[in-house]
């Protein structure tokens, strides 16, 4: 089952026990973390880096701000400020959600208190923290990012709807000039609208949803949540990534819920076209998967009929060979109304608008499914509804189920639409093979499978760095916890190079007082960057991970070994 993986030990490293590979061509080794001492708190999600300064900035959810942090040339972290972007800007802002750094300046995505409403992008000064700017923004701007010649900003505007799901606003892309300065940069709005059943694309529809392309929220009447209207395309889209190509030509923006990646020319500030992401299936031998939290066995098998939708969250983009690529992490993700049972007073969570099932929802007698209905087989596993229901025979039997989330990244041409690598069931062999006890744990929980009914290890953070001749992707689990690291230089043979994982299992994650406690590493990866030796106070390659579980973001030194 293992035959081309590496053989694998333990290694004592910075913090306690690393997870890795013995024979691997690259090394991550932990040089450093800074600890919020917040758990479970979102104390740090997506960091940036300055090199001008030797700063890692981080966004912290919990507090609201963007935390500072001083780079050492030992990789240590230490926290020399804070910045307040809501309160700089206020006019209703709330929560900071992203972060981006060129040349000096750092882009600050900032949403507004009700999320449904306009949020801002800020400018400061990396050096002297102070604020040069600010523009509006779309409806929850949740992802910025500096195009590679300075001239853009963009941001990614998630739009998504409110609690009651009575208001979807659109999801847009804010295309941010800033070639005059950042004081009164100019600013343009990229729509779908385009992709509406009015637009002048809608005759591309059917073909898109028949490539993998989901149009499914529905939007309820105010007051009456059992009336409810077919959400738009440009209501449904809920941008969550962007990837500029090299060109600062174009933008691929990552529509994570439904499935697609749409192509922008950053110059035009308009759509090119939509690229549907397709199915994962997982009937195929190097593709099975472990379905159930409840058979107290790891179980990685195929299963006929069965789909993984791929819905990424990050996005990056690299060439090989004359070819664009867009790599993917292919977390999946739902959609849910309310969120919790105390998110609309007197609805429980799920009441208004739900798009998660299970195999009970449909009947099953007669069908390939018949004799999987047990919780110890597909009986638990989540569902994607609307998917399903677009599979069923005359007698509302499904033909095909449809789960979130593919457990594997991948890499896409964006040239022909084409994916040319997955990484299989790499990610569920590999956790299993070294943490057998802790197999599809949580990012918050040591419950054995907890997750293998719902997206297993999900892969959410992604990022891609060049050492020497060669392009790794460093790809980040958000549940068991870890990096990935895979060589795609040659991206049709992209190859396993190792698993790292610092999170100390037989830590409690917690101190007695509920604070994290800085003994049991790290957990919930959200985000990472690379950051090459050339531009590295450690005069080495370093990949910086913020992990909101444990709130902690910590520097991997990569060691190339000889």
């Amino acid at each position: 089952m293992f035959g081309r993986f590496f053989s694998l030990s333990l290694v004592a490293l910075v913090g306690g026990f690393i997870a890795c590979d013995a024979i691997a061509e690259i090394t991550l080794r932990s040089v450093g973390t800074f600890h919020t001492g917040l758990y479970d708190k979102s104390a740090a999600e997506i960091p940036t880096y300055c090199q001008k300064t030797k700063q890692v900035f981080v966004v912290n959810a919990e507090s609201g701000r963007v935390d500072v942090l001083g780079l050492g040339d030992d990789g240590s972290l230490k926290k020399v400020g804070s910045i307040d972007a809501a309160g700089d800007l206020g006019n209703g802002m709330s929560a900071v959600n992203s972060v981006s750094v060129l040349d000096g300046t750092l882009a600050v995505a900032v949403e507004a208190g009700v999320i449904t409403e306009n949020g801002r992008v800020a400018f400061y000064d990396t050096g002297s923290l102070q604020l040069r700017g600010s523009v509006e923004a779309g409806a929850l701007p949740d992802m910025v990012t500096f195009t590679p010649n300075g001239h853009w900003v963009l941001v990614a505007n998630e739009g998504e709807p409110n609690e009651e799901y009575t208001i979807d606003p659109e999801g847009t892309v804010t295309v941010v000039d800033v070639r005059n300065g950042f004081d009164q940069p100019n600013t343009r709005t990229v729509t779908f609208r385009d992709w509406n059943l009015d637009g002048k694309h809608a005759k591309q529809l059917p073909e898109l949803k028949k490539r993998g392309l989901r149009i499914f929220g529905q939007v309820s009447q105010s007051g009456d949540f059992e009336k409810k209207t077919p959400a738009t395309f440009a209501q449904d889209v809920e941008p969550e990534w962007i990837a500029v190509d090299h060109e600062s030509r174009f933008a691929y923006v990552c529509l994570q819920e439904v499935n697609a990646v749409a192509e922008i020319e950053i110059a035009k500030a308009a759509v090119c076209r939509i690229i549907p992401l397709g199915y994962k299936d997982f009937g195929e031998s190097k593709n099975g998967i472990d379905a159930s939290d409840k058979d107290d066995r790891i179980d990685i098998r195929p299963r006929s009929g069965l789909f993984g939708i791929l819905q990424p969250d990050t996005v990056r983009i690299y060439q090989q060979n004359g070819k664009r690529l867009l790599v993917t992490a292919n977390e999946g993700d739902s959609r849910v109304r309310p969120t919790s049972d105390d998110a609309v007073p007197g609805i429980e969570e799920g009441a208004i608008f739900e798009d998660e099932a299970s195999l009970e929802d449909w009947p099953t007698t007669g069908t390939q499914f018949e004799k999987q209905t047990a919780d110890t087989e597909l009986g638990r596993l989540k569902l994607v509804r609307d998917l399903v229901d677009n599979h069923l025979d005359e007698k509302g039997r499904p033909t095909r189920l449809f789960a979130f989330g593919s457990r594997s990244f991948s890499i896409l041409d964006l040239t022909t639409g084409d994916i040319v690598f997955d990484s299989d069931n790499d990610f569920e062999q590999i956790t299993a093979q070294h943490y057998p006890e802790f197999f599809n744990v949580s990012n918050d929980s040591l419950k054995k499978e907890k997750r293998s009914r719902s997206k297993g290890p999900e892969p959410e953070g992604l990022v891609l760095g060049t050492i020497g001749q060669k392009t790794y992707a460093f790809v980040g689990l958000e549940r068991i916890g870890g990096i990935m690291v895979y060589d795609i230089t040659q991206p049709e043979s992209s190859r396993y190079v190792g698993y790292f994982n610092n999170r100390r299992f037989e830590v409690p994650a917690t101190l007695g007082d509920g604070t994290a406690n800085p003994e049991a590493g790290d957990s919930g990866i959200e985000g990472l960057i690379f950051v090459p030796a050339e531009k590295s106070p450690t005069s080495t390659d370093l990949v910086i991970v913020g992990n909101e579980t444990s709130g902690t973001t910590t520097v991997w030194e990569v060691i190339p070994n000889q």
